[in-house]
């Protein structure tokens, strides 16, 4: 159990001057500015908010400082639908996009995505090779852990199975509006075992979510973390980054690795973008060390890159995902199994949300 960050202010500074090879900071460049107009303009589809604000800073703008790409940004990564298909119509309007594990698995199976350059991008400082694809090759890790309102609720919470006994630790929970995440986390309160979850009982899960249902509510991202910082949830399902940043506002959350569900971000080209071939430069340069430092100290995203994660003093490694200190307690969702299930369960899942 935790609650500090996970790198403090001080080695973040030292982080920044092993990072220091590009300007951090420098704004983009625009169509009309020096990222040489409309031929070398990227368009980037993100999540909108602080986070765009924070990738913005991170990789986009010493992007365009490094290589005179200028970038624009839209939030289309939200909506995986209109991304499939526009690059079924042969006409993307992004050329690149940010996808997690189902996101990924969607994008993948209707071929929306273009083959990666290899001779642009490479992969070979990546930690856990499993998690590279033709598609993609992630550039940062994210968790969500199990946690808790301290002041709220008497003891810890030490299981998904914990998270459900509503008798033991009263109190509402909330939970996202995604089928992904929300269907492990069913069967793990249900007693299945994290090397056993896949492929998923989705029925068991379904059994398991009807039992907490009474008890929770299914919210957007947003709206899970409002309410969690006004103490309206006791308990919920959100990335660690963002429970990090409630604590920081002084809110007594505390928080376990046992349990963790562990997914990848990367940085995908769009079939049909009109900007292909700055599109696998953007891809390369999200892999660099010095770029998944900036992400790290700006985000609290856990690199991919071998050279970065040696930066990265062990202490800290404690309380990060996808480190060997917090591996052997945490699974990583199986973005396969969402590919060839998705369309079904989550009709199913969206079905049962207004039951």
């Amino acid at each position: 159990m935790t609650t500090h960050d996970p790198i403090g202010r001080r080695q973040f500074l030292r982080l920044g001057a092993m990072a220091s090879g590009t300007v951090l900071g420098a704004g983009f460049l625009s169509a009309c500015g020096g990222g040489g107009g409309a031929s070398s303009e990227l368009v980037y589809a993100g999540y909108g908010g602080s986070y765009q604000d924070g990738i913005k800073s991170a990789m986009f703008d010493p992007f365009t400082q490094s290589t005179g790409i200028g970038v624009k940004y839209t939030a289309d990564a939200n909506d995986v639908t209109k991304l499939i298909s526009l690059a079924d119509a042969g006409r993307s309007q992004d050329d690149i996009a940010d996808a997690q594990g189902p996101a990924l698995a969607q994008l993948r199976a209707s071929g929306a995505l273009e083959k990666l350059d290899r001779n642009v991008v490479t992969h070979e400082d990546v930690v856990n090779p499993s998690l590279i694809t033709e598609y993609s090759v992630p550039y940062y890790q994210f968790s969500h852990n199990i946690f808790w309102n301290a002041s709220m609720m008497s003891g810890q919470l030490n299981s998904w199975a914990d998270v459900w006994d509503v008798r033991k630790f009263p109190g509402k929970r909330g939970f996202q509006r995604l089928p992904w995440f929300t269907l492990e986390i069913a069967l793990l309160a249900d007693g299945v075992a994290m090397d056993s979850l896949y492929p998923l009982d989705v029925d068991r899960a379904f059994r398991s979510l009807d039992r907490i249902k009474p008890n929770a509510v299914f919210l957007d991202n947003n709206s899970l973390t409002n309410a969690v910082s006004t103490g309206e949830l006791v308990t919920a399902d959100l990335n660690l980054s963002r429970v990090k940043t409630i604590i920081k506002s002084g809110v007594k959350l505390e928080y376990t690795w046992n349990q963790a569900m562990v997914d990848v971000e990367q940085l995908v080209v769009l079939r049909g973008g009109a900007r292909r071939d700055a599109a696998m430069k953007a891809v390369q340069y999200s892999l660099e060390p010095e770029t998944q430092l900036r992400i790290i100290r700006t985000l609290g995203y856990t690199p991919t890159s071998k050279a970065a994660l040696a930066q990265i003093p062990a202490a800290d490694a404690k309380d990060l995902p996808g480190t060997p200190e917090t591996v052997g307690t945490s699974f990583y969702l199986n973005a396969s199994w969402w590919a060839d299930n998705y369309k079904a369960v989550s009709t199913r899942f969206q079905g049962w949300l207004t039951s």
